[in-house]
């Protein structure tokens, strides 16, 4: 979450090609109804207060996409720290467009575009989380299920992501990106806090994405809830960008399956996408980086047998799997804080014959 103090202006976004180069970026602006999604936008209430209760400053996240319930009701979904205020939101309480970050924390209702509906509770205390989600019912009128930059999705997802494939999405900080899944099945721990203090949230199962030589940066705060699509005229969902390392290296997505069944929603989509004759398929996606199914899932079954051993690496934050050095083979990839020769002598080089690599990420934060 992109969070400023009440002193200071928003940040604008890093300059993109055509209008994404804007001053400021039209996605951290208000937008005439119906909006687009993909922009700025969060709760009222998404206040930082310190413990006098005095406000010491706001937050703001992405409005990221459309989906609706089995009645056709029709919804925001973001996640839960954008929406939700991490777990305090109560049904009815106002979504507004733009976020409190890009109104000087100021709160108005004229803003507001929709009320908070649902979320899957963001556990902490070693708990484990599968996805950082909310939703919120949208007012008649008020928001279009297209995506900026993007335009319209499909109304089917993609979920069986690949190594090697190509995304893309649109934030409210790095406005549109493309980029590439790096990395699956990471295990993260996540911080949350708006202090000093860490607290930290525990995830598994999560998609990695890295930036491409347009767009290096593939997200940063304030991106969080933005919808990680496929490439080409008719978008399928792949995941819903929450987090990502704090010197900016890899994004991290829940899995959009996940996403939908918990909240028991479908995406709007408005497109139809190309037959499969003229679509990549997973499998020829995976082999263009020589690596199957197979020898991912079986790399990760190595990993949880020795997560405990992997995490104990010195600064360790996480863990996951991506593309070994020799052809088809997978490795296992664990995230330190720094990359030093004291933690590069403590890490495993290999753990049942499958080797072990290190990346640093600085911490992993809630984006």
């Amino acid at each position: 979450m992109l969070a400023i103090g009440v002193a200071f202006a928003p940040q604008n976004a890093s300059a993109q090609e055509g209008e994404c180069a804007d001053v400021p970026p039209p996605q951290q602006t208000a937008f005439s109804r119906p909006i687009q999604l993909g922009i700025s936008g969060g709760n009222i209430n998404a206040l930082i207060k310190n413990k006098k209760g005095q406000v010491t400053g706001c937050t703001t996240g992405t409005l990221g996409s459309m989906v609706e319930d089995s009645d056709d009701n029709e919804y925001i979904l973001s996640n839960n720290h954008v929406l939700a205020d991490i777990n305090k939101a109560k049904p009815g309480q106002l979504i507004v467009q733009p976020g409190l970050a890009d109104t000087a924390c100021v709160k108005s209702s004229s803003n507001a575009v929709a009320t908070f509906s649902n979320y899957i509770r963001v556990r902490f205390n070693g708990k484990k989380n599968f996805i950082d989600a909310a939703i919120a019912a949208v007012q008649p009128g008020d928001v279009s299920p297209d995506i900026l930059f993007i335009g319209p999705i499909s109304g089917t997802v993609d979920d069986a992501p690949t190594f090697g494939m190509g995304v893309q999405k649109m934030g409210r900080t790095t406005c549109q990106t493309g980029g590439t899944i790096f990395q699956l099945d990471a295990n993260l721990l996540v911080n949350y806090s708006e202090t000093a203090k860490p607290r930290l949230a525990k995830f598994v199962n999560q998609i990695a994405v890295i930036g491409n030589t347009v767009t290096p940066t593939f997200a940063s705060p304030g991106d969080s809830g933005s919808l990680i699509v496929t490439l080409g005229d008719c978008p399928q969902a792949v995941g819903l960008l929450f987090a990502g390392s704090s010197i900016g290296a890899i994004t991290y997505a829940n899995p959009i399956s996940a996403v939908l069944s918990a909240l028991s929603v479908s995406m709007v989509g408005s497109c139809t996408e190309a037959s499969p004759s003229d679509t990549p398929s997973a499998d020829v996606l995976a082999a263009n980086v020589g690596l199957s199914k197979e020898v991912e899932v079986a790399a990760k079954t190595v990993r949880d047998r020795h997560e405990d051993q992997l995490m104990n690496v010195p600064g360790a934050v996480g863990s996951a799997i991506g593309v070994g050095d020799q052809p088809g083979k997978a490795a296992i990839v664990v995230y330190v804080k720094k990359l030093t020769p004291q933690v590069n002598a403590a890490a495993p080089t290999n753990v049942e014959g499958t080797p072990v690599k290190l990346i640093e990420t600085g911490e992993i934060v809630a984006y």
